[in-house]
């Protein structure tokens, strides 16, 4: 008769599932690992993708005819016309100490996501310096350099990356007279602008304007994305007949959420909805032809996703 030593069992049983999970622990990790580094790869090809195409676009849209879009590198384009100095030397010389200060007023994860932009890009600069120019024609020049330009600053942003120059002057300025960011920098971006007034004359000084205007324009659209979502909310004592006639007339989605008035105290319907713009002009007839005394909400919606909410 064999005699099983049960102790030693659930020993080796023990023993043998402590050494199966470390294991498992161990391939969980590395494969986090390897998602982590893989994530880490794409995004700096992304970044250096982004910080070329910049690049390019200075040297063969807006340096040729002289168009100052704002930013470090469209100072760079008036002091090179003025001191007759490479913008790649300029921009480097001026990255300099920007990225330093930079680093002293807003941390170590201002060098982490700012240190590619303002190294790479007088590398760039450089480098696409001997490329012709793509048109003679400045105001085409203007169009297509800031939708360049645009799509490589918003992928910059998305990657939470920049090319350092203005954008890292504003946040270390915003950070002693609490103002936003953004006005910040566009005050400094119109004052570069206005500069160049001065070098090239008021001509070229209205196409960096309309630059700075688009390249803002199409960072947005690359951002929020390209479709034209309405989130519409509807006060009204007709809800119920106005929301029956979204479902059908429109076949839209409707939420109904429950509300007070903040003067009256009175417990009121809200209608809520997502539509395009298209269909908008539809509901506000809808709302208009049933309740001329109902208040209607329109707010822009860049993404909308989930069940019953998806916009084709």
């Amino acid at each position: 008769m064999i005699k099983i030593d049960f102790s030693s069992v659930v020993y080796w049983m023990g023993f043998f599932y402590f050494k199966y999970t470390l294991i498992l622990g161990e391939c969980i990790k590395m494969k986090a690992n390897m998602i982590d580094l893989k994530s880490t790869i794409f995004d700096t090809a992304v970044i250096i993708f982004a910080i070329f195409i910049f690049s390019l676009a200075l040297n063969v849209f807006f340096s040729p005819h002289h168009i100052v879009a704002g930013g470090v590198s469209g100072l760079a384009i008036v002091l090179e016309s003025v001191l007759h100095i490479k913008k790649s030397i300029i921009i480097g010389f001026l990255n300099i100490p920007i990225f330093l200060l930079g680093l002293i007023t807003l941390g170590k994860k201002f060098v982490i996501n700012t240190v590619l932009g303002a190294f790479l890009v007088p590398v760039f600069v450089e480098l696409t310096s001997n490329v012709e120019p793509f048109t003679k024609d400045p105001l085409l020049a203007v169009l297509l350099g800031g939708v360049v330009t645009g799509i490589a600053v918003g992928m910059l942003l998305t990657k939470e990356a920049s090319v350092g120059g203005t954008d890292t002057v504003a946040k270390m300025i915003s950070k002693f007279i609490n103002k936003p960011v953004g006005k910040i920098m566009m005050c400094i971006d119109l004052s570069i602008v206005l500069l160049s007034v001065c070098v090239f004359g008021i001509e070229k000084a209205l196409y960096g304007v309309v630059s700075v205007c688009i390249i803002g324009r199409v960072v947005d659209v690359y951002i929020k994305g390209f479709k034209d979502s309405k989130s519409v909310l509807i006060i009204s004592d007709r809800i119920d007949e106005i929301n029956d006639l979204i479902l059908t007339k429109i076949d839209g989605r409707t939420t109904k959420l429950e509300g007070r008035g903040g003067y009256t105290n009175h417990e009121q319907i809200i209608l809520m909805c997502v539509i395009t713009s298209r269909e908008l002009i539809k509901l506000k007839k809808i709302v208009k032809n049933i309740d001329t005394n109902a208040l209607v909400l329109v707010q822009d919606s860049y993404e909308v996703y989930g069940k019953g909410f998806s916009i084709n």
